[in-house]
C-alpha cells in the first residue's frame, strides 16, 4: 500500500482550490454576468449551458481513452492537468470580458468562449480527479487524498461565492463589466499557480501502463460492467444538479427575495463554510457508519434543511442563513463520499474485467457531474423565465415564490431521489478490502 506524503496531499488539494474558484466563479456568476450585464435572456442563457454542459459530458470519456493512451516522462495525468488548468483560467477571464460588439456578434462571443471554456475543463477535470487513484490503492490514504481536495476544493468555491461579488462592486465601483473581468484575472491567476504546484509536487505512485491501444468501446464495457459504479452515478446525477441549482440560483434570491446584495457574501460563506466542515468530518464518520450509511444520513439532514428553508420569511435572516447551512452541510458528505466511492470501483472494475482504466472510470463521474450543471444551468435559466423574471427590476409574487422553489423545494426531489437510488449499492467496505486482498495474490 503506496503512502502518500502530506506535501503531495497538500499539493493535489490545492488543484482543487484553484480549480474550483474559477469553476466557482462560472457556476455563481456566469448566469447573471450574461442575464444583467450583457442582457442576454435568460431562456437564451439556460438553452446555451444545457447545450454545451451536454458538449462537455460527452467529451470527458472521449478525453479519458486519450488520455489512458498516454504515457509520459511526468506521469499519464500531471501533464493534462497542467495544460488544462492554463486553458481554463485563460477562457474564464475571456468568458467574463463584455465586448463593444452587435449584438448579434456578442452572442455568437459569448457561445464560443463558453464552448471553448467547458471544452479545456474537460481536459483539466478529468485528468485531475483521476489522479487520485493512481496516488495509492491504499483505501484509508485515497479517503484522505480525495478529502483534503475536496476540501479544498470547497474552501476555493467558498472564496468564489463569498469574495467575488463584493470584489466585483469595489474594482467595478460602478462598472460591472469591469468588475467581473477582473475578479475572473484574479481567480485564473490562482488557478494557474495552483496548477504548476500540482505538476511539481506531486507523483503517479500507481497506475497501469498499457501494453495495448484500447478502443472507446472497449473501455465503456468496463463501465457497463461495473454496477456499483453505475449506480453512483445515477444518485450523484441527482444530488449534483440539486448542488448547482442551489448555487446558480442563490445570487437571485438574495437580490431579489432579500432584497439586500450585500448579504450575498456572509449568505454564501454560512453555507460553505458548513459544507467544508462536513467534508472535513466525513472521513472519520464513514469509518465508523460505512460510506453508504453516511451518504444516506447527509441526504436526510440535506432534505430537512431544504424543506424549512422554503418557508422562511425574508425578515428571517438568521434563520434563512441557518437553514440554508444545514442544506450545505449535507452537500458537503455527498461531495467527498462520491469521489471516494467512484474510486473504490477502479479496484472493482479491475477485480471484475482485468483492466483497471482509472480515466474512463472518473470521467464517467465528471460526466455525470457535467451533466448535473447542464440540467441545473438549463433549469435555472428556463425556471427564472417560466416564473417570469425580468433583470434589474422589482419581481412579482410568482416570482420570488419560484426561485424560492428553486432554492429549496426543487433540491430536496433530488435529493430524496438520490438517497433512493443509493440504498443499491452494494460495494460495502468488507467487500472493498476482499476485493483488494484478492487482486494482492493475483
Amino acid at each position: 500500500m503506496q503512502q502518500v506524503s502530506s506535501k503531495e496531499k497538500w499539493s493535489f488539494g490545492l488543484g482543487a482550490f484553484g480549480q474550483n474558484m474559477v469553476f466557482g466563479l462560472i457556476t455563481f456568476l456566469l448566469l447573471v454576468f450574461y442575464t444583467d450585464v450583457l442582457e442576454v435572456s435568460a431562456a437564451f442563457v439556460g438553452t446555451l449551458f444545457l447545450l454545451v454542459r451536454i458538449w462537455d459530458a460527452v467529451l470527458d470519456p472521449v478525453i479519458a481513452v486519450v488520455i489512458d493512451r498516454v504515457h509520459t516522462r511526468w506521469g499519464r495525468f500531471r501533464p493534462f492537468v497542467l495544460a488544462g488548468g492554463i486553458l481554463v483560467s485563460i477562457l474564464t477571464v475571456l468568458c467574463f470580458y463584455a465586448p463593444d460588439l452587435s449584438p448579434e456578434m456578442k452572442t455568437v462571443y459569448l457561445v464560443v468562449t463558453y464552448a471553448l471554456w467547458n471544452t479545456a475543463y474537460a481536459l483539466f477535470d478529468v485528468p485531475y480527479w483521476s489522479m487520485a487513484p493512481a496516488m495509492t490503492i491504499d483505501p484509508v490514504e485515497r479517503t484522505k487524498v480525495i478529502a483534503i481536495g475536496k476540501m479544498l476544493g470547497i474552501l476555493g468555491a467558498v472564496i468564489a461565492s463569498g469574495a467575488s461579488l463584493p470584489i466585483v462592486n469595489a474594482i467595478g465601483n460602478g462598472n460591472a463589466a469591469k468588475g467581473y473581468f477582473w475578479v475572473a484575472v484574479i481567480f485564473g491567476s490562482i488557478c494557474v499557480l495552483s496548477s504548476i504546484n500540482l505538476f511539481r509536487n506531486t507523483k503517479e505512485h500507481h497506475y497501469e501502463v498499457k501494453q495495448e491501444k484500447e478502443s472507446l468501446k472497449a473501455s465503456l464495457d468496463v463501465v457497463l460492467k461495473n454496477k456499483p459504479l453505475l449506480i453512483l452515478t445515477i444518485a450523484s446525477l441527482f444530488s449534483g444538479t440539486t448542488m448547482v441549482l442551489k448555487q446558480t440560483v442563490t445570487v437571485y434570491y438574495i437580490r431579489y427575495n432579500l432584497g439586500n446584495e450585500g448579504l450575498f457574501a456572509a449568505f454564501s460563506l454560512s453555507g460553505m463554510l458548513l459544507m467544508l466542515l462536513a467534508a472535513g468530518l466525513m472521513p472519520k464518520i464513514s469509518a465508523k457508519l460505512g460510506k453508504k450509511n453516511t451518504y444516506i444520513a447527509g441526504g436526510i439532514i440535506g432534505i430537512i434543511g431544504n424543506i424549512l428553508f422554503y418557508f422562511g420569511q425574508p425578515d428571517q435572516i438568521v434563520y434563512l442563513f441557518v437553514m440554508n447551512a444545514v442544506s450545505m452541510f449535507s452537500i458537503g458528505f455527498s461531495l467527498v463520499l462520491t469521489a471516494s466511492m467512484q474510486a473504490d470501483t477502479i479496484e472493482y472494475a479491475q477485480w471484475k474485467t482485468g483492466k483497471r482504466s482509472e480515466s474512463i472510470i472518473t470521467a464517467v463521474g465528471t460526466f455525470a457531474g457535467k451533466i448535473s450543471t447542464a440540467i441545473a444551468g438549463a433549469a435555472a435559466g428556463f425556471g427564472l423565465t417560466f416564473f417570469g423574471y425580468a433583470p434589474n427590476v422589482i419581481q412579482s409574487a410568482v416570482t420570488l415564490n419560484g426561485i424560492n422553489l428553486m432554492m429549496s423545494i426543487f433540491p430536496v426531489i433530488g435529493i430524496a431521489i438520490s438517497v433512493i437510488i443509493i440504498c443499491f449499492y452494494d460495494l460495502t467496505e468488507n467487500k472493498y478490502a476482499e476485493i483488494v486482498e484478492n487482486l494482492n495474490v493475483k
